[in-house]
């Protein structure tokens, strides 16, 4: 079978009208070129070119060989220019913030595996445990709770899945101190305050007669859900933390579930795009791996569903938030 560059080699012969102009153009000697049309040929089973002393001439299966090879060339090389172009849009440095609990257990690994298939893509993920501004902070691509305020406005979010949270603690430490029964029953013991939240030192809670604010004294307040999650192993209080976080715990029995009557605010994991990096391919590409790696979120997936909490009711799945873009 023919290959690539002895058709090349033909049509760049037939182009120079020369062996030796053709080498030239192709940076390789005289009889390398003269051995590609020899094998050439003998792999066609006929002759391309006449040749005497003086002139090249092509013969009437080298004049079909020769227009159908060139329109192929194009094509070919038509190709190489568009993955070329495909590799170089997705090519590159993504800077991607990310809280510190996500990243580690789940963003981390994501990005491996976009790797795996777009290794020319590089990555510089930066953990935090604070409201951040993409701008600011010189991010391509922000992972977030929906309901954080981003300082800047030109934004836009792409859903990637819900955020369940729940009240636990140590059965130590509710063995101790009892388990609390209603909301109210908070004022009275030790709360391990989750300092990310948005609504500040109050804890939100949906009953059957509506909602329930209740203000919190915490005894440890902390932005990282892992030191507060030791905490609570370690019986130190009631803390309010994302399933992502304690679902293992809850599961083994480490940890307790209260007050699982009462709906706690549902929050949405957003990717949160600066507006030059809507139209960064390898971005676009990074998100929607992202939207299929959130989708179901990978806690749930990873073990059984944790054992519901005697006369709990059943929360329904929030709907997904529609993309949107901030305001300014």
């Amino acid at each position: 079978m023919a290959s690539l560059d002895q058709i090349r080699t033909f049509v760049t012969v037939v182009k120079q009208n020369s062996f030796a102009r053709a080498g030239r153009v192709l940076g390789v000697t005289p009889s390398v070129v003269s051995k590609r049309i020899a094998e050439l040929e003998h792999d066609l089973g006929v002759q391309l070119l006449l040749r005497t002393t003086r002139k090249l001439t092509l013969s009437d299966h080298g004049a079909r060989y020769f227009h159908r090879a060139v329109e192929l060339l194009q094509r070919f090389d038509e190709l190489e220019r568009d993955v070329s172009r495909h590799r170089d849009e997705t090519a590159g440095l993504v800077r991607i913030g990310a809280p510190t609990s996500i990243g580690v257990n789940y963003i981390g690994p994501a990005l491996l595996e976009f790797r795996a298939r777009h290794p020319d893509v590089r990555f510089d993920l930066v953990l935090h445990d604070r409201t951040v501004d993409p701008v600011e902070e010189g991010l391509d691509l922000l992972i977030a709770e929906q309901t954080y305020v981003i300082p800047n406005g030109d934004l836009t979010e792409e859903p990637l899945c819900p955020i369940a949270r729940v009240i636990c603690a140590s059965p130590a430490y509710l063995a101790r101190r009892g388990a609390p029964q209603h909301p109210r029953d908070l004022v009275r013991h030790d709360c391990l305050h989750y300092s990310f939240l948005p609504s500040a030192q109050v804890w939100i809670f949906t009953g059957a007669t509506g909602e329930i604010s209740v203000p919190i004294n915490p005894v440890f307040s902390t932005s990282n859900g892992q030191i507060m999650r030791q905490i609570a192993l370690k019986d130190g209080g009631l803390a309010m933390l994302p399933t992502h976080v304690v679902g293992e715990d809850i599961r083994a029995g480490r940890l307790a579930v209260v007050l699982a009557d009462y709906e706690l605010p549902q929050f949405w994991l957003v990717a949160i795009l600066p507006p030059l990096s809507r139209i960064s391919r390898r971005v676009q590409l990074l998100v929607e791996h992202l939207r299929t790696v959130f989708s179901p979120p990978p806690w749930l997936r990873q073990t059984e569903p944790a054992p519901r909490v005697a006369g709990s009711r059943t929360r329904p799945a929030a709907a997904a938030p529609p993309k949107r873009q901030r305001g300014g």
